[in-house]
């Protein structure tokens, strides 16, 4: 299954690269609705451990099959041979009988590859459970818009949505006029409708399964902002230029207050 990782993370780090660096033409070309639905293809195909290949493969990695041994009667207790070196020394060295197999290249790498994927997904989950412990206390119910719930809280600086099952907005504890709050809510409600709470979980999922490639890194990055624009998208379409105008207007207050505050 490593090998299978491998092959995939490294076939598609060059098609995420070619994309990122064709970015410029994407975005004049495509709007940030068909750059999303590019991204989400690509985290989909990286999360399938099935390697498609042609009748001879592009892309083959086989990780080398070398045994890591005991060796008990030197000071250096711990070497590194292939099977066929193994077999040699125990043949021709006195002293050979004492090699005794630990683990192979591929099994060190699995496990390493696993340690990586699971510290990953634990890394952010941790972190989302404490934010969550962190402002629950602080959470001050304000109102549902469309049967969305959303809370003013002083422990955030930018709105926010929050839970995959139950959804609500938190909003921190700032004066917002009506049209703004209007504005904001129907941001995190299109959010909801598109399903970009999920759409996040699977770039994260993508992103722990390749945590060694620095390519999803640059994917999931541009990816979310690409989401983030098609959101803007969806609100603003066919409204009126005022509207627009305080869209961007109250899009930049948050964004100021979120720098701000870093």
């Amino acid at each position: 299954m490593l090998s299978t990782i491998l092959e995939i993370s490294l076939s598609m780090a060059a098609v995420i690269v070619i994309a990122l660096a064709l970015m410029p033409l994407l975005e004049k070309k495509y709007s940030a609705r068909g750059r999303r639905i590019l991204w989400l293809i690509l985290a989909v195909r990286l999360l399938i451990p099935l390697n498609i290949t042609l009748p001879k493969a592009p892309v083959t990695i086989e990780p080398p099959e070398r045994i890591v041994v005991l060796r008990t009667d030197s000071a250096v207790p711990v070497q590194v041979m292939t099977e066929e070196e193994r077999t040699i020394a125990v043949r021709y060295e006195p002293s050979s009988a004492n090699y005794a197999p630990l683990f192979s290249l591929r099994e060190l790498l699995t496990v390493i590859w696993i340690i990586g994927a699971v510290g990953f997904m634990l890394f952010h989950l941790i972190s989302y459970w404490v934010f969550r412990l962190r402002i629950r206390r602080r959470l001050e119910y304000a109102g549902q818009y469309q049967g969305l719930k959303y809370y003013s809280c002083d422990a955030i600086e930018s709105p926010i949505m929050t839970g995959f099952f139950r959804p609500a907005v938190i909003m921190p504890k700032d004066e917002y006029s009506p049209e703004e709050l209007e504005i904001i809510l129907a941001h995190e409600y299109t959010h909801l409708r598109r399903g970009d709470l999920w759409y996040k979980l699977i770039l994260l999922a993508a992103n722990a399964l390749h945590w060694f490639n620095p390519a999803i890194y640059f994917m999931a990055r541009r990816a979310n902002k690409d989401m983030e624009y098609s959101c803007d998208e969806a609100v603003i379409k066919d409204k009126s230029f005022e509207f627009r105008q305080l869209y961007s207007m109250t899009i930049l207050k948050s964004m100021k207050r979120h720098l701000k505050n870093e």
